[in-house]
């Protein structure tokens, strides 16, 4: 109804018009019009095409600013994702490397179960029990055979004599024995393990509370015990001062396996001792016949 009615009025505003042909019928015309189309709205002078722009300028700014607040928004997500998976990582790596509980855990002594570095691991502080600090008792032993200096074959040599002597004297662990040997290369401190745990004799008397004590130069008991419990004092092949480095100055009979034309000498202990002589009192003759201290591992 509305329509029709803009339709008749436009359709007489004309027909006036061209009778008329007045300032008044431009207007009038105009008017129709703009109701013809529903137009309801028309800048002012004051606005022109300015107000055009401002509108869609604003129009096209609002969706780019949002455009780029959601991209911001992405961006921000990503990072704080990223951000968030590095922190993670870096942590994880932190807690590895150290103590965290993401981390490797490492033993614990006293709680019973042996575990990492552990060669035992009793659950109490009894001393005297053959489990100290989560060390067990290493056996000291000096052999019951005896070796010229240069027929040793080496460390690997007397290291396979020790063993070869726990094995048949029964002892736990016999292949984990080693000599108190050094080369001038090698030192006997570098090639023994540094136990926590308390040195004794097959028979159970102890040598040394723990490695410290073991090198300082002054034992508790005597080496002359052998792997059958047997005592043995005799001279002993070393090459070792008592803080475990070798004793320079000699041959060390050709690194324990050379025999050669002329005289060789090697640093030799002395098995009743428990002062520093007990690892070195002397150079001796390589031809002659001396025992060789061994270690469990």
């Amino acid at each position: 109804m509305k329509d029709n009615s803009h339709r008749a009025r436009h359709g007489i505003m004309i027909t006036l018009c061209a009778a008329l042909g007045s300032a008044a019928c431009v207007i009038e015309k105009i008017d129709a019009i703009i109701a013809d189309h529903g137009v309801t709205y028309w800048p002012s002078s004051s606005e022109d095409e300015s107000g055009q722009l401002d509108t869609s300028t604003s129009t096209s700014t609002s969706t780019s600013t949002s455009t780029n607040d959601e991209a911001a928004s992405d961006t921000a997500s990503q990072s704080g994702t990223m951000g968030s998976s590095a922190a993670s990582d870096t942590g994880m790596h932190g807690n590895s490397a150290g103590t965290g509980s993401t981390g490797i855990v490492g033993s614990v002594c006293g709680d019973g179960v042996v575990e990492g570095e552990e060669t035992c691991d009793d659950g109490n502080a009894t001393p005297d029990d053959g489990c100290q600090e989560c060390a067990r008792d290493s056996i000291v032993f000096i052999t019951s055979e005896s070796y010229q200096g240069y027929a040793l074959d080496g460390l690997y040599g007397a290291d396979q004599r020790c063993r070869s002597l726990a094995a048949k004297a029964n002892l736990q662990r016999p292949l984990t024995f080693r000599a108190w040997l050094s080369t001038p290369a090698m030192a006997a401190t570098d090639r023994l393990l540094h136990s926590r745990g308390r040195y004794v004799l097959t028979n159970g008397i102890v040598i040394a509370q723990n490695w410290d004590e073991l090198i300082s130069g002054a034992l508790q008991n005597p080496i002359i015990v052998d792997e059958n419990s047997q005592t043995n004092e005799i001279f002993v092949w070393t090459g070792t001062l008592p803080d475990g480095q070798p004793a320079l100055g000699s041959d060390f009979c050709g690194e324990w396996q050379e025999q050669m034309d002329f005289m060789m000498f090697g640093g030799m202990g002395v098995s009743i001792a428990t002062d520093t002589t007990w690892s070195f009192f002397d150079q001796g003759d390589c031809g002659g016949d001396n025992s060789i201290y061994c270690i469990e591992q």
